[in-house]
């Protein structure tokens, strides 16, 4: 077994760039797709460090959003039409990869030293 591995945890969900407009925050459609309750990326980040795991590295993945929006998915098709002129879905929205690893315990009562 490789313990390593089982140290480090990758997980993705969805991620704002920046806040996003009043009327797609507001959209029930977008807070139950997942997309209104999302967090700023630092705000990711900060909870990601305060739950104490180090090594925390994100990724953006705004191919993700841009292929919701390519595929005419309902949702994303009604948060474009709520944005500024000009703005693209993924100027808001990203799936964001997290990977992090959990340091290792330094008590007896869990298997560290």
């Amino acid at each position: 077994m490789n313990i390593e591995r089982l140290q480090q945890t990758r997980k993705s969900d969805l991620a704002l760039l920046r806040p996003l407009p009043p009327a797609v925050a507001e959209m029930v459609e977008a807070l139950v797709g997942c997309v209104a309750g999302a967090v700023l990326v630092s705000e990711t980040e900060r909870m990601v460090k305060e739950a104490g795991l180090a090594e925390v590295v994100l990724k953006s993945k705004a191919a993700y959003v841009e292929g919701m929006v390519d595929s005419q998915d309902p949702l994303y098709q009604k948060i474009v039409a709520q944005l500024p002129e000009g703005a693209k879905a993924s100027d808001y929205i990203t799936s964001l990869e997290v990977t992090a690893r959990k340091p290792e315990a330094k008590c007896g009562c869990c298997g560290g030293d």
